[in-house]
C-alpha cells in the first residue's frame, strides 16, 4: 500500500517547525496581486510567477477556466513549493466547479494537514466520505490521518466499515494491526500483519512493522519478515534501513553496516544511513570513523541537531574540546530543548575552568 510510507513524512510536517520558502512565497504574492475573485477566473490577467510547472498550468486555466483539473494540477504544484494559501484556493475552486472530485477533496486533506491544520484536513475528509461512503480508498485515507492524530476510536469504526465492505482487505488490515501495535496488544498486531501479508504478499509496510514486532518478541523469524519486504522494495530504502536497524538493535553491527554502505551508494543524500553508521562507529570505538560519518551527516542534512550533539562527544573523546562546543551549541541552535546538549555544555564547562 503506498498511504502508510507517507506517514513518517506526514508526521514529521505536522509536529516539526516548516521551514519556509520565502522567494517562492513572494512570487506567489505577485502572482495573485491581480487577482480581482477566485470565482471569476475568466476575468483575471495572467501573472507569472517564474516557476514553469505553475505559469504553464496557468496559461492553460486562462484558456480554460472551468476546468476543474487544472486548478487541481496548479494546486498541486503550490504544495509541492509550500505555498499552501494559493493551493487551498485552487482545490476550493476546483471543488466548486466539480462538487463530485475526489482527488481535489483527497489533497486539499493532504495540504491542510501539512499546513499544521489538522482539523480542517479531518473535516476535509469527512465530507468526502458523505459524498462516497462507502469509497474504500477515501475510506483508508480518512483511517490514515485518524491514526496520524491518534484518533485511535474513530480509526476504528472506519476500520470496522472497510472490513465490513471488503472483509479482506489488506490496508484495512494493515490499519487495524497498527492501532493494535500503539496500543500494546502486541500478539492481536503481529496477526493482523500476517493477514496483511496474506491477502497482500506485496504490502511491504506489513512485513516491515510485523518484523520490528518479532524482534522484540525475541522471534528469530524476525529477520526473513525484513527480507522478504527488501526484496519487495527494490527502489527505496524504507526496507533496507529497517533491516539495517534490525541488526543494528541485533548487535550484529557489521551486517548492518553492510546494509547502511548499500543505502548510500544507492542514495548518497540518505541521511539517516549516515548517521547510523556513525553511532555504530561510536559503539565500536572507532573515533576517527565516527567523526567521518557524523561529518558526512551534517554535509547531507546541515541541521540534524543529533548528529552535532554526537559529533562533539565524538570531538571532545578526541581531545578537541573547542570543536565539541561549537557542536552542542549548534545542536541546542536546532533543538533548544535538548537536554543532552545542555548537560553536555554544563559538564564540558565545569571541566575547562
Amino acid at each position: 500500500m503506498g498511504e502508510f510510507t507517507k506517514y513518517h513524512d506526514l508526521a514529521n510536517r505536522l509536529f516539526l517547525q516548516p521551514m519556509r520558502q520565502y522567494l517562492v512565497f513572494a512570487a506567489m504574492i505577485l502572482f495573485f496581486a491581480g487577482c480581482q475573485s477566485s470565482d471569476s477566473p475568466e476575468s483575471t490577467p495572467l501573472n507569472l510567477t517564474g516557476y514553469p510547472e505553475i505559469d504553464q498550468i496557468s496559461e492553460a486555466i486562462q484558456k480554460k477556466p472551468d476546468d476543474h483539473n487544472l486548478y487541481r494540477q496548479r494546486a498541486q504544484a503550490f504544495a509541492d513549493r509550500e505555498a499552501y494559501d494559493q493551493a487551498i484556493l485552487d482545490l476550493n475552486r476546483a471543488i466548486t466547479l466539480d462538487s463530485l472530485d475526489i482527488d481535489s477533496y483527497h489533497l486539499l486533506a493532504d495540504v491542510y494537514l501539512d499546513y499544521y491544520n489538522s482539523r480542517m484536513a479531518i473535516n476535509t475528509l469527512h465530507k468526502a466520505v458523505d459524498l462516497f461512503p462507502n469509497r474504500i480508498p477515501t475510506l483508508l485515507k480518512l483511517v490514515e490521518f485518524q491514526f496520524i492524530l491518534k484518533f485511535y476510536d474513530p480509526a476504528k469504526e472506519t476500520i470496522l466499515h472497510i472490513l465490513t465492505l471488503d472483509p479482506q482487505n489488506a490496508d484495512g488490515l494493515f490499519w487495524a494491526g497498527m492501532i493494535n501495535r500503539d496500543e500494546g496488544k502486541i500478539p492481536q498486531a503481529i496477526k493482523r500483519f500476517q493477514e496483511a501479508t496474506e491477502q497482500d504478499p506485496d504490502l511491504i509496510d506489513a512485513w516491515i512493522e510485523c518484523g520490528k514486532l518479532l524482534s522484540q518478541e525475541k522471534k528469530p523469524i524476525a529477520q526473513r519478515y525484513f527480507e522478504t519486504a527488501v526484496r519487495l522494495d527494490s527502489v527505496g530504502e524504507h526496507a533496507r534501513h529497517a533491516l539495517a536497524e534490525y541488526f543494528q538493535d541485533q548487535g550484529r553491527y557489521q551486517d548492518a553496516l553492510q546494509v547502511y554502505r548499500e543505502i548510500v551508494i544507492r542514495n548518497p543524500q540518505y541521511a539517516d544511513a549516515i548517521y547510523n553508521s556513525g553511532l555504530i562507529y561510536l559503539e565500536l570505538d572507532s573515533l576517527d570513523k565516527a567523526l567521518q560519518q557524523f561529518d558526512m551527516t551534517l554535509q547531507v542534512d546541515p541541521t540534524r541537531s543529533r548528529a552535532y550533539l554526537a559529533r562533539g562527544n565524538v570531538r571532545e573523546q578526541l581531545g578537541n574540546t573547542t570543536g565539541a562546543m561549537q557542536d552542542y551549541e549548534q545542536a541546542l541552535l536546532f533543538d533548544p530543548s535538548m537536554a543532552r546538549a545542555k548537560q553536555a555544555i554544563a559538564t564540558l564547562q565545569s571541566k575547562t575552568r
